[in-house]
């Protein structure tokens, strides 16, 4: 039996790090002080020469390397504010009388800021000094992990947040492989994710990628969202090849590249050629095979039953693929626990009930093969932009849904759990383990007269109940 070992002390966070600029003085001087200033420092006319000579020696003593003005005015302008500098305080002080009294002075050594800066509020002529500031962006992103309530412990979260402490918790060498179509590698929010192949979709393929990404491996940096396993490494491969769709060979592909203990998420669905209703993609024998080979490599799959509200049990089904064990985890959508719609999401009624946490979203496939369940609707992660707008590689949402968004929770678990049976240089757990352990430990699929748990999804992940099994 392996040993989960909790970490020591708490997660870091990786601050934002601003430009840092060469540190200089602000200098205001006072608007009767008669001065002015040049490249070479301070000056003025005679009857004032003292007072610039006082100055000047206080730069000597920091080696200044700059004097200038401070808002970038010519030197005729300067010239005038000493030979126009007012014997009283002038009732209005025009505007770039007064900006010509403002410098900037830079010391060969930035840490004599300070004592440049209270040497020179001493002089009578200067009216206030101080250090300039380094500025950081004020568009930096607000911090959206309190909205991610799917982090949090049983009944209403699957327990990331407690999968943190332990060490490997955060998914910690474990590769994860999103495959569908189309990404945002820039996103502000993600680390390096590693293109493994296939072509590049773009349009809706992108924001749909960078949100599941999201979820699952989402930096955790103090701003923006945080991933479940935010440690792990992403990788992703398109499942169009040579412009063909070729889900199939997108699978072969990443678990070629991938080993024991990595994790393959399938985030596509097809029409099936019957109904027309979206189904899981093992329904293809192509699929399947794949799907089959890569978990007998030890890796996991994680595939998404599709959002066809379709019966995999019903008789159109019978001898089909969605009636057998591919090995995969296959993933219905939950109702979360603030579960209503809102006006934006198609509902003829605003903040429409969608049904009781955990029961089956009413889009979501279901039958024995759909092993568990991850929120359905209301997942806040990157991409889409209504919940932060602006560049596109600072989008947000809160309303990711669909087996889409329920997948990448499960995903996300799955790295959190390897990681932890991994860490140490121990073996990792075989897909079937993983599979059976969420299954045992989850929070039970709840009973809603309007779809009964006998429409089958299975349990919401419970990390903190399923690291004790292994």
């Amino acid at each position: 039996m392996l040993i989960a070992k909790p970490r020591k002390g708490k997660p870091t966070l990786s601050h934002f790090k601003p430009f840092k600029g060469k540190d200089y003085v602000v200098v205001e001087l006072r608007y009767d002080s008669g001065v002015s200033v040049s490249a070479a420092g301070f000056k003025a006319p005679s009857a004032k020469e003292r007072v610039a000579s006082s100055l000047n020696s206080i730069l000597a003593r920091f080696r200044v390397t700059s004097c200038a003005s401070h808002f970038g005015l010519r030197d005729t302008t300067l010239r005038a504010r000493s030979v126009d500098a007012p014997s009283t305080m002038p009732r209005k002080v025009p505007p770039v009388f007064a900006q010509s009294g403002v410098l900037q002075v830079v010391p060969r050594r930035g840490r004599d800021c300070d004592e440049l800066a209270r040497r020179l509020n001493r002089h009578g002529s200067v009216w206030k000094a101080y250090k300039a500031p380094q500025p950081v962006p004020a568009a930096v992103s607000p911090n959206m992990e309190p909205c991610q309530g799917y982090l949090c412990s049983s009944p209403d979260g699957i327990g990331a947040m407690a999968a943190w402490e332990y060490w490997g918790g955060m998914g910690e060498g474990v590769a994860v492989c999103d495959i569908e179509g189309d990404w945002n590698f820039s996103h502000e929010d993600l680390p390096a994710v590693t293109h493994l192949g296939g072509d590049l979709l773009g349009g809706d393929w992108k924001d749909h990628g960078t949100a599941v990404l999201g979820e699952i491996v989402a930096k955790r940096n103090g701003y923006g969202a945080v991933g479940i396993a935010p440690k792990a490494r992403p990788k992703v491969h398109s499942a169009v090849i040579n412009g063909l769709w070729n889900t199939a060979l997108a699978i072969t592909n990443a678990a070629g590249k991938m080993g024991a203990g990595d994790v393959i998420l399938i985030e596509l669905q097809g029409s099936h050629p019957a109904t027309g209703e979206y189904v899981a993609m093992q329904y293809w024998d192509d699929v399947y095979s794949a799907i089959k080979a890569a978990t007998e490599k030890g890796i996991t799959v994680v595939e998404a039953a599709g959002n066809g509200d379709q019966d995999f049990q019903a008789a159109v089904y019978n001898g089909s693929n969605l009636q057998k064990d591919s090995g995969a985890i296959v993933v219905g959508a939950g109702v979360p626990p603030n579960n209503f719609y809102d006006h934006t999401q198609g509902s003829s009624t605003r903040y429409t009930k969608m049904g009781v946490p955990r029961s089956r979203a009413w889009f979501s496939n279901y039958g024995k093969i759909v092993n568990v369940q991850g929120w359905g609707e209301h997942v806040t992660t990157l991409g889409y932009g209504d919940a932060q707008t602006g560049a596109q590689n600072r989008w947000y949402t809160h309303r990711f849904s669909g087996t889409s968004s329920a997948s990448p929770i499960v995903t996300g678990a799955v790295a959190c759990l390897q990681g932890i049976a991994m860490y140490g240089d121990q073996a990792p757990l075989e897909p079937s383990e993983v599979r059976k352990i969420l299954v045992s430990s989850g929070t039970p699929q709840a009973d809603d007269p309007a779809r009964p748990k006998t429409e089958h999804i299975g349990p919401l992940p419970n990390l903190e109940k399923a690291i004790t099994k292994i």
